[in-house]
């Protein structure tokens, strides 16, 4: 393992990290450690790579650690935006994005627990959110303040960048910034309020479906509204991975929905493409659960249609043509007066 050298310190000044070749040598870099606060040096000799040294001390365990810890937090704060990562609930799941944030806090006490960054961002609706950012470097958060945090439905995430300068000798921040800000990787959800929301509404949504019928109603209200397609996409699972079959008024109508815009699907209008791509899912998961028997296989299949709006649109064709030919052999199963009863109503209806 490669010696760790420090090299940024804490303006004594400012309390903003300084990295050592921005900084003059020796004491007159008016630094000090991001670990245990006493004076640093800087070293910036011809031989060896410049570093921090301790003035009057011996050095830290801790220091590497802590200046990845403090570098981390004011990159967020100075950036204003993070990779988020995924997310999965119960019933629902909450991709991988890209958050911008309108205001970033370090170290803000809130009643007995501190996060190391407290953010605000603007949700869908505008309303204001926040999140918690948690930088993991030898320790975790503990179940005592994860429990803390489920209890007080505070949205909060853990970031491990343990890692990340394992085999380096030193931090570098154009490494840190591209990992924090682009990767979702090596970090996980503490607690995530809105899929909990999400898995509660969707169980209830289902159960109503289940009572009722009328997939085709419900699809219909929550393709048009962008911002409510999580809960359709929970939904869509809570109902398949359960061996939920589509009634044959909803498969005939979302059925000729599709086949008959199939081929122009580039001119639809944006809600007309949701709710395409919405008719896609369900009768690629109703014909998965009729044709499939192996049930392992089917709630894979379920859980990557419900949860893969991106992927659908993305290969689009190639699965909507499997869509109609699936669906052509039951469809032919069925009267000739019954077709054409559907094509009229359901059709139009959807």
């Amino acid at each position: 393992m490669p010696l760790h050298l420090v090299t940024y310190g804490i303006d004594k000044t400012t309390g903003a990290p300084r990295y050592i070749e921005d900084v003059p040598s020796g004491l007159a870099c008016n630094c000090v450690c991001p670990k245990c606060g006493f004076a640093l040096e800087a070293h910036k000799g011809e031989v060896q790579r410049h570093h921090f040294q301790h003035h009057s001390v011996a050095e830290c365990k801790g220091a590497f650690e802590s200046q990845l810890h403090l570098l981390s937090k004011a990159i967020i704060e100075e950036q204003k935006t993070l990779a988020l990562p995924p997310y999965l609930g119960r019933y629902c799941f909450y991709p991988q994005q890209q958050q911008t944030f309108t205001e970033v806090v370090k170290e803000c006490a809130q009643g007995d627990l501190q996060p190391d960054c407290l953010c605000k961002y603007r949700d869908e609706q505008g309303n204001e959110q926040t999140l918690w950012v948690e930088i993991l470097y030898s320790h975790a958060v503990d179940e005592e303040k994860a429990k803390k945090i489920r209890e007080r439905k505070i949205a909060c995430v853990e970031i491990d960048v343990s890692q990340l300068f394992k085999d380096a000798d030193v931090v570098d921040k154009d490494t840190l910034t591209v990992f924090l800000l682009n990767s979702p990787d090596n970090r996980h959800w503490i607690n995530n309020p809105r899929i909990n929301e999400a898995d509660e509404q969707g169980q209830a949504a289902a159960d109503e479906i289940r009572k009722l019928g009328r997939v085709a109603d419900f699809l219909k209200q929550n393709s048009d509204d962008e911002a409510r397609i999580w809960l359709f996409q929970s939904v869509t699972y809570c109902l398949f991975s359960t061996g939920y079959r589509l009634s044959q008024a909803d498969y005939n109508s979302m059925f000729l929905f599709v086949k008959e815009r199939q081929s122009d699907y580039g001119s639809l209008a944006s809600i007309m493409q949701r709710r395409y791509v919405s008719a896609v899912q369900m009768l690629l998961c109703h014909l998965v659960v009729t044709k499939l028997r192996n049930s392992n296989q089917k709630v894979k299949f379920v859980t990557d249609f419900s949860f893969n709006r991106n992927g659908i649109i993305q290969q689009l064709s190639q699965w909507v043509n499997e869509v109609v030919s699936m669906g052509a052999a039951q469809y032919r199963q069925q009267r000739t007066m019954t077709v054409r009863r559907s094509r009229y109503r359901g059709g139009r209806r959807f």
